[in-house]
């Protein structure tokens, strides 16, 4: 069998790196091994090792021909050049084909790489190309590189790590969520008191499981708006009404309780780059209601008031709303509705009125 060694830093690994193997593995007909950096040569790793590790084995869970090997982190080097795992792997597998997998950014960076010339007879260079990169057809020559053909994903590793994008395996999502991994973790941890954080990972747990249960596209896109949606909590009211009348001034004159939900769509826009009108309108209406709610709106409306931490026994609103998105929405916005009269809490602006109107 051919091995496809892939060296990376992998912090957090993603779905493009995934696609890379994947299409590697079936173009070459080989098994393509993760091998993981302890510290990478190009970039700050931000992640413990052990997390990186963990993350890779989620992601790689159920995949044949996808594999981990963990010299470079055993290695009790400092720093660990491709050439050094090259050599291993060459000692390693003396019978067996040796391919080296790297993007497309790594040709055009490939003469910079130590014993380059060395580790291109070792191995054959494979690339995989990427939207927005053009190769150097000076190294490609020079180290007789190959192309795989395929789409790429283009995902970015920074960005994930600053919650700027997500496209990662769900598990891998969950983790850095789950661990407080990564800048974009601590930025929202950073905002929020402990209990409005926890709250809000709960929340997307349960409006992912509601969005799985129910065949909605995009889960993680689910995930992403009910993690996100009490970002608003996380400064005061003043400047949750500043920024509801400069963004939606239509809103102005709203009660305090529903500021927060406008801000929160602001911040999540303007703090973690979304731009997915579905999760800024979830975000925007997960207090109030509206009329016309998209499903998407309706989960994160009823996980926000029916997650596990809330302090009563929500199991069957929580099963409604996993058996049928639309009539379990329903069954939640009647019984918020009671308690809100119960406790006196104003109902008559116009966003909730009309959600209570359409729907009950």
């Amino acid at each position: 069998m051919n091995i496809i060694i892939f060296g990376g830093a992998f912090d957090p690994v993603h779905n493009g790196h995934i696609n890379m193997a994947e299409k590697a593995a079936k173009t070459l007909h080989g098994e393509v091994i993760f091998v993981p950096a302890r510290i990478s040569v190009w970039k700050e790793s931000s992640a413990p090792v052990s997390d990186k590790i963990n993350m890779l084995k989620l992601a790689l869970k159920g995949k044949e021909h996808l594999s981990i090997d963990e010299y470079e982190i055993n290695s009790g080097k400092d720093i660990n050049y491709s050439i050094d795992t090259v050599r291993h792997f060459k000692e390693k597998y003396p019978n067996n084909n040796l391919y080296y997998l790297i993007g497309v950014d790594q040709v055009n960076e490939f003469h910079r790489w130590k014993d380059a010339k060395e580790l291109s007879t070792l191995a054959k260079l494979v690339y995989f190309t990427r939207p927005g990169y053009e190769p150097k057809q000076d190294n490609i020559i020079e180290y007789n590189m190959s192309k795989i053909d395929g789409s790429g994903i283009d995902a970015d590793s920074t960005d994930i790590r600053h919650l700027r994008e997500y496209d990662v395996p769900d598990e891998v999502l969950f983790y850095i969520v789950e661990n407080d991994l990564y800048e974009g973790m601590s930025a929202i941890k950073a905002m929020l008191n402990p209990h409005r954080f926890n709250h809000c990972k709960s929340v997307a747990k349960l409006a992912y499981q509601i969005a799985k249960a129910n065949n909605i596209e995009n889960p993680l896109d689910v995930f992403m708006a009910g993690f996100l949606h009490d970002l608003g909590k996380g400064i005061s009211l003043d400047k949750q009404k500043e920024l509801t009348k400069n963004n939606f001034p239509e809103y102005a004159d709203y009660p305090d309780f529903a500021f927060h939900q406008f801000a929160g769509a602001v911040l999540a826009r303007d703090m973690f780059g979304v731009t997915n009108t579905d999760i800024l309108d979830a975000i925007k209406y997960h207090a109030t209601g509206n009329k016309n709610m998209t499903k998407m709106q309706k989960i994160i409306y009823a996980a926000d008031k029916i997650e596990p931490t809330r302090g009563f026994d929500s199991t069957d609103l929580i099963n409604a709303m996993l058996k049928d998105v639309d009539q379990g929405f329903q069954i939640v916005l009647q019984a918020n509705k009671e308690f809100l009269q119960e406790h006196n809490k104003s109902i008559e602006n116009p966003l909730t009125y009309n959600c209570f109107e359409q729907y009950l």
